[in-house]
C-alpha cells in the first residue's frame, strides 16, 4: 500500500468560537519513506495519436468512484486526471489547470477548487501545496500532463519538473506525461528526471512499420467516392507515395486520403475526370500540406538513418570477428544525423525545392572535411546553400602538421 487512509474528527483539531462543530475528515496520506511509484511518458510525433489512444485508454476506466465503507461515511476517489498544458504556460497555470480538473471530474458547474487554488493561494509554494492537499483528498491516483513540451522549465526549482517531484514525493501520485519529441530532452536529460517520468513508449514506433502502414491504408479504401475504386493491387503502387507525403503518420494518412477524395470530386463536378496516381497525389500534398514538407521530410530522413546505424550495428554484431567497429564510429553518426536533421530544417526555409536527400549528400560532404566537429550548423547550411546555389566558398582543407595523424594519441606516440 502506498497510501493509508487517515480519519479524524474535525473538533479534535479546531474550534469554533461560539459552538463546537464536528465533521469527519478522511484522507489517503504516503508514507514519505516510501518510493513513489512512476507514472508513463507516451512520446512521438505530432499527429501519431498519443491523445486519442490516451481517451480510448480512460474510457475503459471511471474517472470517479464513490466508496460507501458504512453508511455514516463517504470517500469520494478520483482516478485519474489529464491536464492539457498551455503554450509557455508556468506552474502556476498548471496548478490552476489542476483545480480545474477537479472540478470538471467532480461534475461542478461553476470553479471550487480552481478558485481555491488561484484565489487563496499567493505564491507559488502555496499552491503547490494546496495541490497536495488536494491530491490527498480525493486520493487521486494519476495526473497525465497532456502536450508537455508547451510547458516552459526554467532553472527556478519551483518552476521546473523537479517541482512536480516534490508533489509525487509527498502525495505518492503517479504522474504521466504526453508530448512531443521536443519533450524527451527535458523530462530525460537527467537521471532522477528520466526515473520518475516511467517508462518511455514510442508512440511513433508504428510509422517505421511499412506492413502496418498498408494495413491502414487498407482501412481507408473502404471508404471510396471513385467512379472506379482504388483496388488493392493499385493501392500497394501508390503506397510508397503516400508513405513518403504523410511519414507514415496515422492523421496525415487520413487528412491527406481526405483531400484526395475531395480534389477528385471537386474536378468531377467541373467535367473532368484525374486518375489517382503518384503525380495527384504529390499534386493534392503540394497544394494543402505544402507547409509540412520539410517536416515530413526530416521525418523520413531520420527513419532512413536510424535503418542504416541499425544495419551497421547488426553488421559488426553478425561478424565480430572480421569487422571491428570503430569506438567513436556511433558517435559520429549520432552527430551527423543531429546535423543533417537541423540543416536540412534551415536550408529547407530558403530552398523548399531541393530534397532532403540532396542536402543530407552536401551535409556529409562538408564534414567529411570537418574531422574534428567544429563547425557549427549555420555554418554547415551556409556551406550547403553556396553548393546549391553554385558558388562554393570552402576551399578543401590542408591537413596541418600540427594535428596528431591518428586520434589515438598512443598511435601518435608509436608513429613517432
Amino acid at each position: 500500500m502506498l497510501r493509508k487512509m487517515y480519519v479524524w474528527n474535525e473538533e479534535d483539531i479546531q474550534f469554533s468560537i461560539n459552538e463546537q462543530t464536528t465533521r469527519q475528515i478522511i484522507k489517503m496520506r504516503g508514507k514519505i519513506e516510501d518510493s513513489a511509484p512512476t507514472g508513463f511518458a507516451l512520446l512521438g510525433y505530432s499527429g501519431c495519436g498519443k491523445s486519442t489512444s490516451l481517451k480510448q485508454l480512460f474510457d475503459n476506466i471511471p474517472q470517479v468512484i464513490m466508496h460507501h465503507p458504512d453508511p455514516a461515511t463517504n470517500i469520494t476517489q478520483i482516478t485519474y486526471l489529464v491536464v492539457s498544458c498551455m503554450p509557455n504556460s508556468n506552474f502556476a497555470t498548471l496548478y490552476r489547470q489542476i483545480g480545474e480538473a477537479i472540478d470538471n471530474a467532480l461534475g461542478y458547474p461553476e470553479p471550487v477548487y480552481e478558485l481555491m487554488i488561484t484565489k487563496k493561494c499567493r505564491s507559488l509554494a502555496e499552491k503547490q501545496l494546496k495541490v497536495c492537499e488536494l491530491i490527498e483528498k480525493f486520493s487521486i491516483g494519476t495526473i497525465v500532463l497532456d502536450e508537455i513540451q508547451l510547458i516552459n522549465f526554467n532553472s527556478n526549482k519551483e518552476n521546473s519538473y523537479e517541482g512536480l517531484l516534490g508533489i509525487v514525493n509527498k502525495t505518492k501520485i503517479a504522474l504521466s506525461v504526453v508530448g512531443t519529441d521536443e519533450a524527451y530532452k527535458k523530462l530525460f536529460g537527467m537521471l532522477r528526471n528520466a526515473r520518475r517520468a516511467g517508462e518511455y513508449i514510442n508512440a511513433s514506433a508504428y510509422t517505421s512499420d511499412k506492413e502496418y502502414f498498408n494495413f491502414l491504408l487498407s482501412m481507408l479504401l473502404t471508404w471510396q467516392w471513385l467512379d472506379k475504386p482504388i483496388t488493392k493491387e493499385q493501392a500497394q503502387k501508390l503506397s510508397d507515395t503516400l508513405y513518403e507525403c504523410t511519414g507514415g503518420i496515422i492523421n496525415m494518412l487520413i487528412w491527406l486520403y481526405k483531400w484526395i477524395m475531395i480534389e477528385y470530386l471537386d474536378n468531377r463536378s467541373k467535367g473532368t475526370i484525374v486518375i489517382i496516381n503518384e503525380k495527384f497525389i504529390k499534386s493534392v500534398s503540394k497544394k494543402h500540406f505544402g507547409q509540412l514538407k520539410g517536416a515530413i521530410d526530416m521525418v523520413n530522413q531520420a527513419k532512413v538513418e536510424e535503418m542504416e546505424d541499425e544495419q551497421i550495428l547488426m553488421l559488426a554484431e553478425s561478424d565480430k570477428n572480421k569487422y571491428e567497429m570503430p569506438e567513436t564510429n556511433v558517435e559520429n553518426l549520432a552527430y551527423e544525423s543531429k546535423m543533417i536533421n537541423i540543416v536540412i530544417g534551415k536550408v529547407h526555409q530558403i530552398y523548399t525545392d531541393v530534397t532532403s536527400d540532396d542536402i543530407a549528400r552536401y551535409v556529409r560532404q562538408i564534414l567529411a572535411e570537418d574531422e574534428y566537429h567544429r563547425m557549427k550548423p549555420t555554418e554547415v547550411a551556409k556551406e550547403v546553400v553556396a553548393i546549391i546555389t553554385g558558388n562554393p566558398t570552402r576551399k578543401k582543407r590542408r591537413p596541418s602538421s600540427k594535428a596528431p595523424a591518428s586520434k589515438n594519441i598512443c598511435d601518435y606516440i608509436s608513429n613517432t
